[in-house]
């Protein structure tokens, strides 16, 4: 007979999960430090930001005078921000995982902020590349300025992404929920 410990896990799945949710959030703490620093060294160093200008909002910038990259640099915060406040909701997310809570009221709500902010990027992206662009060329004459809306694969995906995991963190609330009802007849 399997062992079940008081989360209502076996204990050979608990293990598991918990070697996963430890894996995962060392990744979270990487990425957040890599995007982190990533997005500084970028904005920092002026021949990252062209580099990146150019991968991002598909604008060619030669040069970039001081307030462009400071204009830049603190609008990079806004999806920086965003994919932060993901990482955040998907390291409380494995913690109740690790803890053996995979229905649990935190998990899902968590689950689900995770998924809305896979959206929110998937909608953010193309819009922060076409004001990064108008940034960028602001300092141009006018009628050489640019504004350039690009939405590609990777932001399709995003979108698809978040709202796969909107679905599954609504299947496994409404889930929970008839397990709670069903438990509350025994």
């Amino acid at each position: 007979m399997t062992e079940l410990p008081r989360q209502g896990l076996p204990i050979a799945l608990q293990g598991r999960l918990t070697r996963l949710a430890m894996i995962v959030r060392i990744l979270i703490v990487l990425g957040a430090v890599a995007l982190v620093v990533g997005t500084a060294w970028v904005w920092v160093v002026p021949g990252h930001a062209t580099s990146a200008i150019k991968e991002s909002a598909g604008v060619n910038v030669d040069q970039m005078a001081l307030h462009t990259q400071v204009i830049g640099g603190l609008w990079s915060l806004v999806p920086v921000g965003i994919v932060l406040v993901g990482l955040h909701r998907l390291w409380v997310l494995f913690g109740e995982y690790a803890l053996g809570r995979v229905f649990s009221h935190r998990a899902l709500v968590n689950l689900r902020g995770f998924a809305r902010c896979v959206l929110t990027i998937g909608f953010v992206s193309p819009l922060y590349g076409a004001l990064l662009s108008v940034i960028v060329t602001w300092d141009r004459k006018p009628g050489t300025r640019e504004i350039n809306l690009q939405f590609g694969s990777d932001d399709y995906a995003m979108l698809l992404l978040g709202a796969v995991l909107l679905a599954i963190a609504s299947v496994m609330a409404e889930a929970a929920r008839v397990a709670e009802d069903n438990a509350g007849f025994v």
